[in-house]
């Protein structure tokens, strides 16, 4: 129920349980939307949840930094804390001290640092491939979890010490979990609430200590000659560079945990569509077949807005795309209020939490008519602004590591169908759910594998997936079935 404004320029409230937003937010935005409009403050005992819906309030907060601060983690920890360090990367930092960084970091995710890690890509996924044979059933979540797993710690500590940098990263996975997990239940807490963030604080501990560990361990000519990240970064220090210790491990933490998780859930949910799109399928099949590797490699937008060219003639590109558009691993952001801060005509509260969804932009039907359609070929002609389309967020915080996602998704995707054909294994439940902002299968994803160039029938499913995507009519048809 919406209650009374007190103010003409407070946002409208509704009266409800913060706690059904971090059960549901997709569910979550669409009824308070439907209820209130495209900005509309979700109370409880006198906290709230600012939710902004649309690409004009999406300007306004991506461009407007000094009033909307960026806050990556929701739970900072204790001052001194190793969570606190651990949080303390590129995307929890604003003003000069996020340009700063900013600058340092760019070095790493540059278009002519990716050579130096698709060779790694490519040798991680052919490894994971060799187990893949026709016949046999794969969980193509838990396959590109763990693929993005290796990636990620390669790319991040290097493959000179692949065993330490593996226990590294799967302590970081497991960090990560923990802090989307509990992260704005901390709003309202249960009573489960204080010893899993105690438990978090420990294993923070742990993971800040084999991190400092690795660092230590790096000679100055070993860094001199990496090209992971962390070698850069030293490479950097030892130049002169502005960075302490403390901020490399904050650095660490946020490059793995802003790459591993959702590039690993954009490569299941695209060949999760595709398997359920045979036609789509059939076409980017015939691409590949056609043309060499290289040539269906791809760049993200360069444009510090993010705003996609138009006429995209690869179908491996407009598939990514909209991919990326109809199911985003990150189903919305999350700023805080510098202060007494103004969004269109309503005047928000100091420290107020504000969403913004790429989801629910991604689904606004005059930007992108049936938009719950998983249709790549719309791409051929539309040119959505980064504030209508934005994947990898946007203005000055748009994403470091967009090159090196799409170069990810560029060699993996390829790779994989060549490797088989996909069927998921009819009836599956798949049910989209959000964790924190990560937007991933909520069970296990089973596929199975066919004879390379195989196209196979849309499968028959049941789950919330068919409120989040419309499948073609034949599916929909046998699941109502």
């Amino acid at each position: 129920m919406i209650s009374p404004e007190s103010s003409s320029s407070a946002p409208p409230t509704v009266n409800g349980r913060l706690r059904d937003f971090s059960d549901d937010p997709i569910g979550c935005m669409r009824r308070l939307q439907k209820e209130a409009g495209n900005l509309v403050a979700l109370e409880q005992d006198g906290q709230q949840i600012v939710i902004a819906i649309g690409a004009d309030l999406n300007r306004q907060i991506l461009t407007n930094g000094d009033q909307f601060h960026s806050q990556f983690f929701a739970l900072r920890g204790p001052k001194n804390s190793a969570q606190r360090r651990l949080t303390s990367g590129l995307l929890s930092m604003n003003g000069q001290e996020h340009l700063q960084q900013r600058r340092l970091m760019k070095g790493a995710f540059e278009k002519k640092a990716i050579p130096g890690y698709s060779q790694m890509i490519g040798h991680h996924t052919q490894d994971m491939l060799s187990d893949w044979q026709p016949g046999r059933t794969r969980d193509i979540s838990k396959d590109m979890t763990d693929l993005m797993l290796r990636i990620s710690s390669s790319m991040l500590f290097g493959m000179k010490e692949p065993e330490l940098a593996l226990e590294i990263g799967g302590m970081m996975e497991r960090w990560i979990r923990m802090n989307q997990e509990i992260g704005i239940v901390a709003l309202v807490p249960d009573q489960d609430f204080f010893p899993r963030y105690q438990e978090m604080l420990t294993f923070a501990e742990k993971l800040e200590e084999r991190i400092l560990a690795m660092i230590s361990s790096r000679s100055s000519n070993a860094a001199s000659s990496g090209h992971d990240v962390l070698s850069l970064l030293q490479r950097a220090k030892q130049t002169g560079a502005p960075m302490t210790e403390s901020q490399m491990v904050g650095q660490a933490a946020l490059v793995f945990g802003a790459s591993q998780m959702t590039t690993a859930h954009t490569l299941t949910w695209t060949l999760f569509l595709l398997a359920q799109h045979p036609e789509v399928m059939q076409e980017l099949v015939d691409q590949i077949s056609d043309k060499p590797e290289s040539n269906l490699r791809i760049s993200p937008p360069e444009a510090p807005t993010g705003i996609m060219p138009a006429n995209s003639t690869s179908v491996l590109d407009r598939v990514i795309r909209e991919s990326m558009r109809v199911l985003p691993a990150s189903a919305y952001s999350q700023r805080v209020t510098n202060g007494s801060t103004e969004l269109n005509d309503a005047l928000l509260k100091p420290n107020s939490l504000v969403i913004f969804s790429q989801f629910m932009t991604h689904r606004n039907e005059q930007l992108f008519p049936s938009s719950s359609k998983f249709h790549p070929d719309r791409w051929k002609t539309i040119r959505p602004t980064g504030y209508e389309y934005l994947p990898f967020g946007g203005g000055a915080k748009l994403c470091l590591g967009a090159t090196l996602a799409m170069s990810i998704l560029n060699i993996v995707l390829p790779m994989t169908l060549q490797k088989a054909g996909l069927q998921v294994v009819p009836n599956t439940r798949v049910n989209g759910r959000v964790i924190s902002t990560m937007f991933s299968p909520e069970f296990p994803l089973p596929v199975t594998l066919l004879e390379p160039g195989t196209i196979a029938d849309t499968s028959s499913l049941i789950g919330n997936i068919h409120d989040l995507v419309t499948f073609p009519s034949h599916a929909s048809q046998r699941a109502a079935a």
